[in-house]
């Protein structure tokens, strides 16, 4: 991916430092995926998991999530059915893969929700960025050989650091040298499962992002490249 970051921040004015600069960087990488890679000529196949508005706008998310996305990813990931749910007043999201075995749904989940077999089921809120987080875990779980790609980073570059408390209440992890630390998220014994995401959160989010995303552009470009060159080379 190196090649393709240079070449667009070559051709925008300023420094990738700037936030103007990651701005527009973010525009003319969605227009490569587009033309080069068929992003959204297809999107998300998710419907809202109960009748509801917060739940059609969940969905709604998801779908304009997927859509940054190369085509392949897409069907891919399409594969699997999936639903999403949305809560008033809620930021963030959760993301429960067909196969979940962890604590009940019904638990945890909005009141009325429940686990139905061989589907997978997003809880998001209508934030764009959330909506990029979480639906990349599905599609971290329908391709694990592109999710092998980040962890193989991660380790390489926390190899023998200690899982330590992360600044995100409840999350510890390998923090590394990382411009967030939730990118080193990890329970012992247990897969890394939000560099991919953290990366592609940062690198299309509309929101706070906007400011991460000039951090990573400057500060970790070996992170943008891989997510980059993943984005522009990888097929499943």
């Amino acid at each position: 991916g190196r090649a393709v970051r240079e070449t667009i921040s070559n051709a925008i004015p300023g420094a990738p430092g700037e936030t103007a600069h990651a701005l527009a960087f973010r525009e003319r990488l969605t227009a490569t995926l587009q033309r080069r890679r068929g992003a959204g000529e297809i999107e998300a196949e998710v419907a809202p998991a109960l009748a509801g508005g917060w739940h059609a706008r969940a969905a709604e998310a998801v779908r304009d999530a997927s859509r940054i996305f190369p085509r392949t990813w897409i069907e891919q990931a399409n594969r699997t059915q999936l639903r999403a749910a949305g809560r008033e007043s809620f930021f963030g999201g959760r993301y429960y893969p067909s196969q979940w075995t962890g604590k009940p749904i019904e638990d945890i989940a909005p009141a009325g929700w429940r686990k139905e077999a061989g589907y997978a089921l997003i809880d998001v809120s209508s934030d764009f960025g959330a909506a990029i987080h979480e639906f990349t875990h599905h599609l971290q779980y329908a391709m694990p050989a592109l999710d092998d790609l980040f962890v193989r980073l991660h380790r390489s570059r926390t190899d023998g650091d200690p899982i330590l408390p992360l600044k995100y209440p409840g999350f510890v992890g390998r923090r590394d040298q990382y411009i967030d630390d939730y990118f080193g998220a990890e329970k012992p014994q247990r897969r890394p499962m939000e560099v991919i995401t953290r990366a592609y959160e940062i690198l299309f989010g509309r929101l706070y992002d906007r400011e991460r995303l000039h951090d990573l552009l400057l500060d970790d470009p070996g992170m943008a490249d891989l997510a980059i060159g993943a984005l522009m080379r990888y097929d499943p």
